[in-house]
């Protein structure tokens, strides 16, 4: 796959529009009934989790270095129009850089801009830019990455002015149609009341609620219900679920393909580090940091004083002590 031009295909200031466009599409064809029951700061938190836009946050890079061929002209140069070429060894170096956040903000171009960006290749997770040549040198590489690195963040830096005014809008745009569908729920109400027939009631009602665990990757949210009767008992969406799993044996994979990074921690800074990729990819409804853990183990997401996950971590040491551990994870839900 060859490099693309970065920060050139879309259009912020479009994809603002869009998601503002989308956002009152929904409040619009919501009826009053379910608008205005369901609770004002969970309705914003769950249109923040859907509409936001996510700036790509990147992680610590890697180089991945290989043989490969390349094909250079008649005199070991790059080949001219119709020049014949042949194939010489040469060296592929590969920046590789993971990320958090929307992989299609990698292509957009933000009010600022550069007439020449940088060109990459971008996959789910990972920014990878590639060099080859014959006859490489550490300072050569060194300065074409940092080039690199350097105009990404700078491209990353314009668009996240745009994209940090838009996210901060969005509870002020919830509030205001709300405001404004009560006002005008209101006044239909004394007109109503001024009939001499009778007007037919709506209810929207509901017992449970997914409690609002926001990744902030495309996770599709959950729309908070109306208020109930009486305090609805909080739980873990299967989707989130799933993917809070994969999150967890992502991280193993890191592990084992780096085990010199970590051979020397001990049990409890070894399960520490899955609460950073946790922390970093899920937010909670009131709190940055949804991950916690209790004694030495326990990996918690605790909602009003319940547990609705509970992760265990244990070094193996057979089947008999992970059939011990299941039953003390269970225990969990009873006491």
């Amino acid at each position: 796959m060859s490099d693309e031009i970065l920060f050139y295909k879309y259009d912020l200031r479009k994809i603002i529009d869009q998601q503002g466009a989308a956002l009152r599409r929904e409040l619009d064809g919501m009826h009053d009934s379910r608008l205005l029951n369901t609770d004002l700061t969970e309705l914003q938190s769950y249109a923040v989790e859907k509409y936001q836009i996510n700036l790509p946050a990147l992680g610590e890079p890697v180089v991945d270095e290989a043989r490969t061929k390349m094909e250079v002209g008649r005199w070991g140069d790059y080949p001219r129009n119709g020049e014949p070429t042949v194939q010489v060894d040469a060296q592929r170096y590969t920046l590789e850089v993971p990320f958090d956040g929307d992989k299609d903000l990698f292509f957009t171009q933000g009010s600022q801009f550069t007439s020449s960006p940088s060109r990459g290749t971008v996959r789910e997770g990972m920014l990878t830019m590639t060099i080859v040549e014959r006859n490489p040198s550490a300072d050569g590489l060194n300065q074409k990455f940092d080039g690199f690195l350097s105009s990404i963040n700078q491209h990353l830096g314009w668009l996240k002015h745009d994209i940090d005014a838009w996210n901060a809008s969005i509870r002020d745009q919830v509030a205001g149609v709300v405001q404004y569908r009560r006002q005008k729920a209101e006044q239909a109400g004394t007109i109503a009341s001024g009939l001499k027939f009778g007007v037919k009631k709506r209810t929207d009602r509901a017992s449970t609620y997914v409690e609002p665990v926001a990744q902030r990757r495309k996770i599709t949210p959950q729309l908070p219900v109306a208020k109930p009767g009486a305090p609805p008992e909080p739980i873990l969406a299967d989707e989130m679920y799933r993917t809070i799993l994969d999150t967890l044996k992502q991280m193993s994979h890191v592990m084992e393909r780096s085990p010199h990074a970590y051979a020397t921690m001990d049990e409890e800074t070894l399960r520490f580090q899955f609460l950073i990729p946790l922390n970093a990819n899920f937010e909670g409804e009131a709190r940055a940091e949804v991950f916690n853990y209790r004694g030495k183990t326990d990996i918690l997401i605790t909602v009003r004083g319940k547990n609705i996950f509970i992760a265990e971590c244990k070094f193996w040491k057979g089947a008999r002590a992970l059939s011990e551990t299941v039953n003390q994870v269970l225990g969990y839900l009873v006491h």
